[in-house]
């Protein structure tokens, strides 16, 4: 009997034990695994934290934009120019930009510029130079100073012609009355060439004079040897104590130095074709008694010009039906247009 109650004990005290030992195991795994909990919490709170800081960084916070140095030179389109590129003179205006007027360099490689003047007062610069040009201009913000490259029209345009106003100024040409040649060719030039700046063509055209100015003859084949590929001479003709004298002619130069020596041109024509293509489309247009080519080797720019040369005479001013014709605006406009399609027609066929 008692033996039964002590092994009935010890199987109580043994199931005691043994639920306790259990209860620890199952207290220890539920510790570990709130444990854990917590820490997982916390490693992902602050794995949540910096993502988001990470994002709020990207979102709102704005890097300050470095001020890029600015260009070493810029094109000056601050730079304002009172010239036509009809004259020989050049006035640089400078406005908006800060300028030293001690430090301009003008490039000058092939030699066309005759004289530069400073005047600091209206803050400009003034060229003159010795054929018709093409100006590029930088600016540098580094050292404040302007550079003025001058360069040949025909490293820029593909067909320049050279129209020549004959006479000028102190040569009047042949005098009628008060009507001076020099007058007329002056206004039959500009008609001209205002055809083709208001034109689609890709001819350039450029004047030796565009006013009543005096201009040597060797200055004008000059310009056309340096510059151009065709020149156009206008003259009008008189035939003195005659008035029943009328008709167009054109003059040219079998002999020129372009025939001796070369064509410093870019455009293989012979004076007496290109000539025959004006007088051909002068006389079509004006309705003019046709007198043809004549041949003259005593005529200075004739004999100094080096590119196809016509010397066009348009008619007689000692006639009096021609005077009043050359004198008329409107008929000036024909002739212009019609050396305009002889120059547009030359350059068209030469090969």
């Amino acid at each position: 009997m008692i033996g039964d109650i002590m092994n009935g004990n010890r199987k109580i005290v043994y199931r005691y034990r043994h639920r306790r030992r259990k209860f620890s195991k199952r207290f220890l795994v539920l510790v570990s695994i709130v444990v854990m909990g917590v820490f997982a919490y916390f490693v992902i709170g602050a794995l949540g934290v910096a993502d988001e800081a990470e994002n709020d960084s990207e979102e709102y916070v704005v890097a300050p934009t470095p001020t890029p140095p600015p260009p070493e030179h810029i094109d000056i389109s601050l730079l304002r120019t009172n010239f036509d590129d009809r004259a020989l003179v050049y006035i640089f205006y400078y406005e908006n930009i800060e300028v030293d007027m001690t430090r301009h360099h003008v490039i000058d490689d092939e030699g066309f510029v005759n004289s530069i003047s400073r005047d600091p007062a209206n803050n400009s610069i003034t060229i003159h130079t010795d054929v018709p040009v093409i100006f590029f201009t930088q600016y540098s913000h580094a050292t404040m100073n302007v550079y003025i490259t001058a360069v040949n029209p025909r490293e820029v345009f593909n067909k320049i012609v050279i129209i020549d106003p004959g006479h000028g100024g102190a040569d009047a040409g042949s005098v009628v009355g008060d009507v001076h040649e020099s007058n007329i060719t002056l206004s039959i030039s500009l008609y001209l060439y205002e055809l083709f700046q208001n034109s689609d063509s890709d001819i350039r055209a450029y004047l030796t004079r565009f006013d009543d100015s005096f201009v040597y003859n060797v200055r004008r084949s000059h310009i056309a040897n340096t510059v151009g590929d065709l020149l156009v001479s206008i003259h009008t003709n008189a035939y003195e104590g005659c008035t029943t004298v009328s008709g167009t002619e054109t003059l040219f130069n079998s002999n020129s130095p372009m025939d001796r020596y070369g064509n410093l041109g870019r455009f293989d024509m012979s004076n007496s074709d290109f000539s025959q293509i004006m007088q051909n489309h002068l006389v079509a247009e004006l309705g003019a008694r046709d007198r043809g080519l004549f041949e003259r080797r005593d005529l200075l720019l004739l004999n100094t010009s080096s590119v196809p040369t016509a010397y066009v005479e348009i008619d007689f001013k000692t006639n009096p039906q021609a005077l009043a014709n050359l004198t008329n605006s409107m008929h000036q406009q024909r002739v212009a247009q019609a050396l305009y399609r002889g120059i547009v027609e030359a350059f068209n066929i030469i090969p």
